[in-house]
């Protein structure tokens, strides 16, 4: 027979009633969510449970932007007013944040990402998608890209967290042994107090407190936190995928953050040697410093990190015009053998008003290519084709 403790049979009732607080403070917020449309944009149903998306602006590719652990869709409300003139920019509350449903657990990437597809086709936005990940957000949009590469059209990275940090001595995990012998039997409750950057939107900071306060997002960032070295090793075991065409942009912070003392010397040095790593992941990659930033670079600099954005976009949309090209005149590429009666070089055309000099200015000339049409033929159809 197993004779409790007056300590253990308080901490026991301490914990039922939290757990019991937990579930009441999760009914209350999931029936005024149902009935009070306060908050931008939609819940989508994705099976188990509904995701909150909001969208704003119009042209493709679709700008997707996952937010870091314990982040949600409003801290990004600068950078969608700045580019929702250009393109659509998605924002979305992975489950558990914001105004999203708790989801099934643990929280990993490779859920995160099947949820995340879900949603966008429940949500009725076609690809390809233009991804944008800040920090833990950075796992999720590449594991998307290496499933679906097919409906991703670039990478945004932000001070992105790496597959392989766990594995070196600044960042690894340590759990001595003492310390779980000596909490083995006990009841471990973390506190998580919020906390709101000064430079948040200001006209959002009074709701961002209250919904990241919540236990349902408090829950769900321990649980991101716990298992997030299952989700770096998740995204590490599709590394033997080829180096992407689609452009990559890389933006890392200029300003530090871990302490000033001989590990954090190193953990600074070891991040930025595994920021420049990431470059290799695309043969079309950009990298940038942030300097005036800390680890929030979107809330720190958001004109720049909008610009960036912007930038990946419109290289995003040359490859799509390319392919677009390719596919609709017959093209191929054409090696410097080829008869040069038949090849030539996008630039020596004609064209006939400023948006195909535009399409040209873009981007560096485009390689040379041979026609399967008739050459005569090629800028008739090729002004048609713009228009």
């Amino acid at each position: 027979m197993t004779i409790w403790s007056k300590e253990t049979i308080r901490s026991a009732k301490h914990l039922i009633l939290l757990l019991l607080l937990c579930i009441s403070c999760l009914t209350t917020s999931n029936n005024s969510q149902a009935k009070d449309k306060s908050y931008p944009g939609k819940l989508i149903n994705v099976g188990t449970h509904r995701l909150h998306i909001n969208c704003v602006g119009t042209g493709t590719p679709s700008v997707i932007i996952d937010s870091g652990i314990g982040g949600f869709s409003l801290e990004w409300f600068k950078i969608q007013n700045n580019l929702a003139n250009d393109v659509r920019v998605c924002t979305y509350d992975r489950a558990g944040y914001g105004w999203s449903d708790l989801g099934p657990r643990p929280r990993t990437t490779t859920r995160i990402v099947k949820e995340l597809r879900t949603l966008l086709s429940e949500a009725k936005i076609p690809g390809p998608y233009l991804l944008v990940g800040h920090s833990f957000g950075g796992y999720n949009i590449r594991y998307f890209a290496s499933e679906y590469p097919e409906l991703t059209a670039g990478l945004v990275l932000i001070d992105s967290s790496h597959p392989q940090q766990f594995n070196t001595e600044e960042f690894k995990r340590i759990e001595p042994k003492e310390k779980t012998k000596k909490y083995k039997n006990s009841i471990n409750i973390r506190l998580i107090r919020p906390i709101i950057a000064d430079n948040y939107p200001h006209q959002k900071k009074r709701i961002a407190y209250r919904l990241m306060s919540s236990m349902k997002s408090i829950s769900t960032l321990m649980n991101e936190m716990d298992f997030m070295e299952v989700s770096a090793q998740q995204l590490a075991g599709r590394k033997d995928q080829q180096p992407y065409k689609f452009p990559v942009i890389i933006i890392t912070r200029g300003k530090r953050v871990w302490a000033n003392n001989e590990l954090g010397d190193r953990r600074e040095q070891q991040w930025t040697t595994l920021q420049n790593d990431m470059e290799s992941i695309s043969l079309n990659s950009d990298h940038f410093f942030a300097y005036d930033s800390g680890h929030v670079v979107h809330l720190d600099q958001p004109n720049l990190v909008s610009e960036n954005i912007l930038l990946a976009v419109n290289k995003s949309r040359v490859q799509m015009l390319e392919k677009e090209l390719f596919k609709k005149f017959d093209i191929r590429q054409a090696s410097y053998s080829t008869t040069p009666s038949f090849t030539t070089s996008a630039t020596e055309f004609k064209f006939y008003d400023n948006r195909q000099e535009a399409f040209l200015n873009l981007n560096e000339p485009l390689p040379q290519i041979m026609f399967h049409t008739k050459l005569g033929h090629f800028a008739d159809d090729f002004a048609s084709f713009l228009h």
